[in-house]
């Protein structure tokens, strides 16, 4: 089995160092296993790409420069063509650089693509779940929509068992090769986030089986909580308009384009609800703490 791994990274060196030490830690299920790396330095200032080299100079390593614009969906596309022009992989893993990874990666993904095949005839999306050591749960990892109105969710928690779900964080997730063969890669207008919860979601409702893995196989701080919006009330206007479209920020375009391709019908009461939040944050949040009651 041959994996194709895929990563970007801007700076943060020190992450990417404790991620690929953990990647290059885990256990190898079987002897002709392997994978290679495809890494995307999207412009880092901190000496990535040169420290990667020096540090790891054994290992099959193709570091593929960005232009400093791509974000994490441009760059990840960017490894993944990469890795799809050299084929002959069976399937790709999405990683992210401030996942710590855990010894039974491997033995987990080899397990899941196992039983997808004889369960399901073919290969599909298994998610790996991180869980978050300061707060003592589940950061990131595989949910179901309890409300396609409201798109609330839940995560699906470890268990022991694999259990289905429909969409996914990107932290830790494997795509087989022939889920790629039908969906390509990432929707290349998502600039930033976003475009693993498109691509797991429709390749669920394209009918490749999407489920979580038996067991947690990382370790990763959540660290995009939003809190109860003090901070952007407090904003000038001019601010929060454009804290609502930065990349970075609630990034409003990639909201919308997530209702336009998989939940159209959200679409005008999203492009609503941001720029109500961005002209009366204080009515907004109000009104959102009083829906979460």
């Amino acid at each position: 089995m041959k994996v194709a791994v895929l990563l970007t990274v801007f700076n943060r060196i020190e992450k990417t160092q404790k991620c690929l030490d953990t990647l290059y830690q885990a256990t190898l299920p079987f002897s002709d296993f392997e994978f290679k790396l495809f890494l995307t330095d999207d412009g880092s200032n901190d000496g990535t790409s040169e420290i990667i080299k020096s540090r790891y100079p054994d290992k099959n390593i193709e570091i593929l420069p960005g232009n400093g614009q791509l974000f994490w969906n441009g760059g990840m596309n960017n490894s993944w063509r990469q890795a799809i022009k050299e084929g002959g992989f069976d399937g790709y893993l999405w990683l992210n650089n401030d996942s710590i990874l855990l010894p039974n990666l491997w033995e987990e993904l080899v397990g899941a693509d196992q039983y997808a095949k004889e369960k399901f005839g073919k290969g599909g999306v298994y998610v790996g779940s991180t869980y978050n050591k300061e707060r003592n749960g589940l950061s990131y990892g595989g949910f179901k929509f309890t409300s396609k109105w409201t798109l609330k969710s839940e995560f699906v928690i470890p268990n022991g068992e694999f259990q289905d779900c429909e969409a996914a964080h990107g932290n830790i997730t494997y795509v087989s090769t022939n889920v790629v063969e039908s969906e390509g890669v990432f929707c290349d207008e998502y600039v930033h986030s976003g475009g693993d919860h498109d691509y797991s979601y429709l390749a669920h409702k394209h009918g490749f089986p999407v489920f979580v893995l038996k067991n947690y196989v990382g370790v990763c701080e959540n660290d995009h909580y939003q809190g109860s919006g003090v901070i952007f009330q407090n904003m000038s206007i001019k601010e929060r308009f454009k804290y609502l479209k930065s990349p970075l920020g609630y990034n409003l375009s990639n909201t919308l384009l997530f209702q336009k391709r998989c939940f159209p019908y959200r679409y005008v009461p999203v492009l609503f609800a941001g720029y109500f939040r961005a002209i009366f944050p204080g009515t907004y949040y109000s009104l959102l703490r009083f829906l979460r009651k």
